[in-house]
């Protein structure tokens, strides 16, 4: 069983995570996966949109496998931050419009992989918004941080970094955490309704948008690559 499947319907890409057994949790396996979707979107030239959804009702993405950190040395734990930056980096910076559709739990690195996409739909009645590090007692790096502040909601942002609050969907969309929250049987149907109308979008402009409202990041991932 793939831990990520891809499709594409009509002009909308799919990417269903599908390791629910782990929450969708992130590991070599996982990362792996994301390296070779994101190669096929990097290539894609033809205006599109893509869609980052889940297989499992309960949770979207509950951040690092923690039996993949058991014992990892600091520098293979710094080599683990490594490989997030990158590919939560690529994700970030896709020239293609993106859409969450978080069906669950989206917690500590899945948040993170959550607040880079351009949009955000979260299920209203079930699951959790959190960024748990300061619970786990994992920092975050500078990058990651650049990451969580794409969120629109500045004050919402340093709530949830240094509380470690969790939030529903509802109260998730009144902090601008996510743009909508719906019942399950309509989140789905609402993400494909704003990738299609983003697809329309010329995707030049859109890219140029995109790296203007993301270039802090971009700043960070260039002066961390050149250190």
């Amino acid at each position: 069983m793939a831990v990520l499947e891809f499709e594409k319907k009509g002009n909308i890409f799919i990417v269903t995570l599908n390791n629910p057994a782990t929450g969708n949790a992130l590991n070599p396996e996982a990362l792996s996966a994301h390296r070779e979707v994101l190669a096929e979107l990097e290539a894609v030239s033809e205006n599109s949109a893509v869609i980052v959804t889940s297989s499992d009702p309960k949770s979207w993405c509950v951040g690092l496998d923690f039996e993949w950190l058991k014992g990892q040395s600091a520098e293979e734990f710094a080599g683990t931050f490594r490989e997030l930056e990158e590919v939560f980096g690529r994700w970030a910076l896709l020239a293609l419009p993106t859409v969450g559709c978080i069906t669950g739990h989206c917690l500590a690195g899945g948040a993170i992989f959550a607040s880079v996409l351009d949009f955000r739909l979260m299920r209203s009645d079930r699951g959790w918004f959190a960024f748990t590090e300061i619970d786990v007692k994992i920092p975050l790096s500078p990058i990651l941080y650049e990451m969580a502040d794409l969120l629109p909601n500045k004050q919402a942002v340093r709530e949830l970094l240094l509380t470690g609050r969790r939030v529903g969907g509802a109260d998730a969309q009144k902090l601008g955490v996510v743009d909508e929250a719906h019942l399950p049987e309509m989140l789905m149907p609402r993400a494909l309704e704003i990738a299609e109308e983003l697809s329309q979008k010329d995707l030049k402009t859109y890219n140029t948008m995109k790296q203007l409202l993301k270039q802090n990041l971009s700043k960070q991932i260039t002066e961390e690559s050149n250190a």
